[in-house]
């Protein structure tokens, strides 16, 4: 539909010159007055005020009005069936994108889609994660949209703008705002609609840290941080880097990790890694333990599973996907 405005306006641009030159050749016009008269011509006004005083002239117009009205009419129609179609179809697919946002359940909120927001959807993305990216930017919204995202375009430090991306239905929340500040403000908005959901948040300034734990964060990143050690260590240790990097991001590989939380009446409680039959049944292998805010790195065969403990796993996908089916025997096993 662009393509055929853009040739129609190009068609309407050529009559023009083309009865311009005309009529300065048949009539002896000046070129105002025959910019004028042409104009006069393609847009059926007719105002009488200038008239063609030879049978060449005559001639003229008459082709002029045949033609130029023709490609004057058919732009016009384009423009208006493009604009049409443009605004219902923009209306269709925002009524769209919002039913399906308002019917998601246990996604992520993504506040703010600048350089960090937007490497956090394409992540989000590549691991299957269902994910509402919140924008203010209308451009960078719209370029989003077309990329397939859910996004909804507003100011994320509203309240009714996060209760539009079913903030209280999700499982969480990453506020990647450029200023501090507003991650701040996000954080409070979303703990106060939803307590227990859980808040990433974003800071540049080391001191920002305390007041995002306070306001309500569970996690607070600092990008600046993480690149500098990422950096530092790259140049230190490259090959432990390289290798590091190779098993979270290459997709190529079937290494991945997965974090296995210990229900209440899962007979894996009172269990020890080796008793357990974690490693021996699928092959996986336990990299540390989490239990009451403490990391257990490298845990010993002989140390005992707890009920809330969760473990961080690291193995090939199908050793994963048979520890998940070793975990859903074993919840809820004990009477």
């Amino acid at each position: 539909m662009a393509r055929r405005v853009w040739l129609a306006f190009i068609a309407v641009f050529f009559t023009l010159v083309f009865g311009t030159v005309g009529l300065i050749l048949t009539e002896h016009l000046s070129i105002q007055k025959a910019i004028y008269l042409t104009v006069q011509t393609v847009t059926t006004v007719g105002f009488g005020d200038i008239e063609a005083k030879t049978d060449a002239g005559h001639v003229f117009l008459i082709v002029l009005m045949l033609s130029g009205v023709g490609a004057m009419l058919y732009f016009a129609g384009l423009v208006m069936a493009f604009l049409i179609e443009g605004q219902l179809a923009g209306v269709y697919w925002r009524r769209k994108m919002n039913k399906n946002i308002s019917q998601l359940q246990d996604h992520i909120i993504v506040c703010g889609a600048g350089r960090v927001g937007r490497q956090v959807i394409y992540r989000l993305r590549k691991e299957g994660a269902q994910s509402v990216v919140i924008e203010q930017r209308e451009e960078l919204a719209n370029e989003l949209i077309e990329e397939g995202f859910l996004v909804i375009k507003g100011d994320a430090t509203h309240d009714e703008i996060l209760n539009k991306a079913s903030l209280a239905k999700a499982r969480g929340l990453i506020s990647a705002l450029p200023e501090d500040s507003l991650n701040v403000y996000v954080t409070l908005s979303a703990k106060g609609i939803n307590p227990g959901i859980h808040v990433v948040a974003r800071m540049d300034q080391p001191e920002s840290e305390k007041k995002l734990l306070r306001a309500g964060a569970d996690k607070v990143i600092s990008p600046a941080t993480l690149s500098g050690w990422r950096m530092a260590m790259s140049m230190l240790k490259p090959i432990s880097v390289d290798y590091i990097e190779t098993v979270i991001h290459d997709r190529n590989i079937e290494m991945e990790m997965v974090e296995l939380r210990i229900d209440q009446g899962s007979c894996l409680a009172g269990e020890t890694l080796l008793t357990s039959g974690i490693k021996q049944q699928t092959g996986a292998m336990v990299l540390a333990i989490l239990r009451n805010n403490e990391v257990i790195s490298n845990p010993v065969a002989e140390e005992e599973l707890l009920e809330g403990d969760v473990l961080i796993v690291l193995g090939l996908r199908d050793q994963l996907h048979r520890l998940e089916k070793l975990a859903a025997n074993l919840k809820n096993c004990k009477s």
